[in-house]
């Protein structure tokens, strides 16, 4: 599983789906870090990593990333996706 180094969420203050992914990774226990995405800083490193998104949550495991697209589906957290993510798959 991963170790809080290991797994960052790049969310917005006002983002119910950032919200919604928190809550699934505190009850499934899994450690992160939580980074705000409308700093410069947390822009300019998803951008070096080449990912370019306009809006939360992203999902960063080492140098892997799952955006709200890859996550979220009509409104709903698309585990299928988030769990072997988190995993390590």
């Amino acid at each position: 599983m991963s170790t809080p180094s290991d797994l960052i969420v790049y969310t917005l203050e006002f983002c119910p789906n950032c919200d919604t992914l928190k809550h699934f990774l505190k009850e499934k226990a899994v450690p992160f870090q939580e980074r705000d995405l409308s700093t410069a800083e947390s822009l300019t490193e998803l951008r070096i990593n080449g990912v370019f998104v306009s809006e939360a949550p992203v999902l960063q495991r080492d140098t892997r990333f799952l955006t709200s697209a890859e996550m979220f589906s009509q409104g709903a957290l698309r585990e299928e996706q988030v769990i072997p993510f988190i995993e390590g798959g």
